[in-house]
C-alpha cells in the first residue's frame, strides 16, 4: 500500500511502505539470521519484544476493570476513584525506594512534573526567589521546552523553531570547579542523570556527588536523578542510582518500568517533599490519561516477573558474559553503566563505535546470536 503525508519532507509523496521484518525474541530476523537489536529500542524492552505474559496480563486487566483517570474530578460533583493497581504499584514502588510515586506517560512528562514538584517545594518553604532549575551539557530530559532547554544543545536548534530556550534554566558543565559560578541560592533544583548516555557515558564520581549534596545541604536545592534510561533493572537494582553516592530528594522513572509494551512513567519522591506540601495541595500537572492503566497493569506486572524470576541476580553473570563476547570479537569496552555498554573497534585510522544495551533477561539465544552477529559484522564490514 501506498501513503501520503505521514512525514513531511521524509516521507516521498505515494511512498511505498516496506513490510517490518520477522522478528525474534531480542530482534529481527534478516535472511533468516537473528539480529540483536543493539539499543531494545531505546533501552524499553529489556525482557525481550515477546512477554506474553505481561501482554495477557494487561488484556485481562482491561477486560474486567473500567479505567479511571487518576488526578481528574471535579469538586462537589464528583469522586476521585482510581483503580486498585495505582494504590498497588505505589505500595510496592514505596517498598523498594522509601518514596512516594505519581505517575505520567512520558519521561518528558515525569520530568517536567519533578520540576514543578521541587520548585511547589520551594514555594512552600517560602523561597520565592529560587526559580533557576540547573541541568548539565551533554543530557537529555525530554522533548517539551522546558526539559528540552534542561538538556542538550542539539535539542534546541531545529525542534523548536523560533520558541527561545526556557529563560528558568541554567546549563553548566559536569566540572565541580565551574560550581562557583552559579548563584546556588537562586536555585530551586538540580536535573541530572543517573549516567548520561549522551555524552560519553561516564558516571559521575563520588566527588561529584558529594559536592552536589554540599550544595543541597547548604543552599536548600533540591536534587532530581533522572533514572529513566538507567533504572529498571538494567543495572543490577530496580533504581538505577541505588548504589551510588547519592540519595536523590526527587527521581523519575520510564521505558523499562513496562517492559517496554505500554506507556508509563514515574516521578518518586522523598517525605522531606511529601511533608513541605500541604494536606489541600492543588497538583496542577498531568494529562488526560496520567494514570494509564494499561502502563501500571504492565508496571505491576514487570516488578512480579523481575522477583519471582530472580533476574537482577544475574546481572554480575551477564556482564561479564557480554563483556567476554565483544572483547573476543576484537571490541574495546571503554565506557559501561550496568548493562548500558559502549564499545569501540580500532582498525588503523578506522573507529567504529557501538552502543548497546543487554536485556536482562539474556539468554544463550542472545549471547549466541551476539556473538554471531560481531563476527559477521567484522567480515563483511570493509576499513
Amino acid at each position: 500500500m501506498k501513503y501520503t503525508g505521514l512525514l513531511p519532507e521524509v516521507q516521498p509523496d505515494n511512498m511505498e511502505l516496506e513490510l517490518p521484518l520477522p522478528y525474534w525474541k531480542f530482534g529481527e530476523v534478516r535472511d533468516g539470521r537473528k539480529v540483536v537489536d543493539p539499543i531494545l529500542q531505546y533501552g524499553c524492552y529489556v525482557l525481550g519484544y515477546h512477554n506474553q505474559e505481561i501482554i495477557d496480563y494487561v488484556y485481562n486487566t482491561m477486560k474486567y476493570n473500567k479505567p479511571e483517570i487518576g488526578e481528574h474530578f471535579m469538586p462537589k460533583t464528583d469522586t476521585l476513584r482510581l483503580n486498585h493497581l495505582s494504590f498497588q504499584l505505589a505500595d510496592r514502588v514505596r517498598e523498594i525506594s522509601g518514596m512516594n510515586s505519581f505517575y505520567a506517560l512520558s519521561g518528558s512528562d515525569a520530568n517536567e512534573g519533578a520540576v514543578k514538584l521541587a520548585c511547589a517545594y520551594q514555594f512552600q518553604k517560602e523561597n520565592y526567589h529560587k526559580k533557576t532549575i540547573v541541568g548539565f551539557l551533554d543530557s537529555y530530559h525530554g522533548s517539551t521546552n522546558l526539559t528540552g532547554s534542561i538538556g542538550h544543545d542539539n535539542f534546541m536548534d531545529d525542534p523548536f523553531y523560533t520558541l527561545d530556550p526556557n529563560p528558568s534554566v541554567k546549563r553548566i558543565p559536569r566540572d565541580t570547579s565551574k560550581f562557583g559560578e552559579v548563584d546556588w541560592d537562586s536555585v530551586a533544583a538540580i536535573v541530572i542523570e543517573t549516567c548520561a548516555y549522551g555524552g560519553d557515558m561516564t558516571p559521575p564520581s563520588a566527588e561529584f556527588w558529594a559536592s552536589l549534596d554540599e550544595i543541597r545541604k547548604k543552599h536548600d536545592v533540591i536534587i532530581i536523578i533522572d533514572d529513566i534510561f538507567m533504572g529498571g533493572g538494567k543495572s543490577g537494582t530496580y533504581l538505577g542510582w541505588e548504589n551510588m553516592n547519592i540519595r536523590p530528594d526527587i527521581s523519575t522513572m520510564g521505558k523499562a518500568i513496562t517492559g517496554g509494551f505500554f506507556p508509563l512513567s514515574m516521578v518518586l519522591f522523598n517525605d522531606k517533599i511529601r511533608d513541605a506540601l500541604p494536606k489541600n495541595f492543588n497538583w496542577e500537572h498531568g494529562f488526560t490519561y496520567c494514570f494509564s492503566l494499561p502502563g501500571v497493569a504492565s508496571a505491576v506486572k514487570y516488578l512480579e516477573i523481575l522477583e519471582r524470576d530472580k533476574l537482577l541476580e544475574n546481572h554480575d553473570s551477564i556482564v561479564e558474559r557480554a563483556t567476554k563476547i565483544f572483547e573476543d570479537a576484537g571490541y574495546t569496552v571503554f565506557n559501561r553503566f550496568g548493562l548500558h555498554y559502549k564499545i569501540r573497534k580500532q582498525h588503523d585510522s578506522w573507529l567504529e563505535k557501538h552502543f548497546y544495551v543487554v536485556p536482562i533477561a539474556a539468554d544463550d539465544e542472545y549471547f549466541e546470536a551476539l556473538e554471531e552477529n560481531l563476527q559477521w559484522f567484522t567480515q563483511n564490514t570493509t576499513h
